[in-house]
């Protein structure tokens, strides 16, 4: 979603829910400067570009569609049903991103948590993808994704990943209360998130493609944990 104008940016900025500004690269207007002076004390990407429709007044943000909520609240809620939380890694796909917070949402996680940059957010895209359900599933944003998953190991949370060098997921402890980490297109987990997990968990094919999409990996995960847990 795109917001324009000097006044709707500043207060999107001050919510929290900007995703990145745009601006225009020769603007002079002083209010534009504090807008960018306030968007990088935030951490929120700034984007020079030539050209930026009439109405935005040289500014013009994309927000998200939602509020992002605390990741304590999430873990709370995970540890107090025995669920999981589904950690997305460097996604840049917005597809990818919609298509397993659908699945996520389907099987009942207790929230997903993203990273605020170097992954895609949550934009009209996502949303379109996951079938709305973003608006009923739980997404917080934080600013180091291995440092959150660190913080997991006081509240007796696994933390599994999902990669091709792991154990086969058969083999793979998935006890609640669990977070489950899927990594990006391209490079899958980071390292310093890999480091965070306790586990890796590899799906085992029998064609000769070697691998799955990350939002169908991330699936059978989800799904594997239900299993076992209504089958004991």
């Amino acid at each position: 979603m795109k917001v324009k104008g000097i006044n709707s940016v500043k207060e999107a900025l001050k919510a929290g829910r900007v995703n990145k500004i745009f601006v225009l690269k020769d603007y002079k207007n002083p209010r534009i400067a504090e807008i960018v002076s306030l968007a990088k004390k935030r951490k929120v990407p700034v984007i020079y570009t030539p050209e930026l429709p009439k109405d935005s007044r040289g500014v013009m943000a994309e927000i998200s569609p939602i509020d992002y909520k605390d990741v304590e609240k999430i873990v709370e809620k995970c540890v107090r049903e025995g669920s999981f939380i589904l950690f997305l890694d460097s996604i840049e796909d917005p597809q990818n991103m919609g298509a397993i917070i659908r699945s996520a949402e389907f099987f009942g996680c207790a929230g997903v948590v993203i990273p605020k940059r170097r992954c895609v957010q949550i934009n009209e895209t996502v949303a379109k993808v996951s079938a709305g359900a973003i608006f009923h599933v739980d997404i917080a944003r934080v600013e180091n994704l291995a440092n959150t998953l660190k913080k997991l190991k006081k509240f007796g949370i696994n933390v599994v990943g999902a990669d091709l060098d792991g154990e086969p997921l058969k083999n793979v402890d998935l006890s609640p209360p669990l977070a489950i980490v899927v990594g990006g297109e391209d490079k899958g987990i980071s390292k310093p998130v890999k480091k965070q997990c306790d586990f890796i968990a590899r799906i085992e094919g029998y064609g000769n493609v070697n691998s799955l999409n990350l939002s169908v990996a991330g699936a059978i995960i989800m799904f594997e944990f239900r299993r076992r847990l209504y089958e004991g």
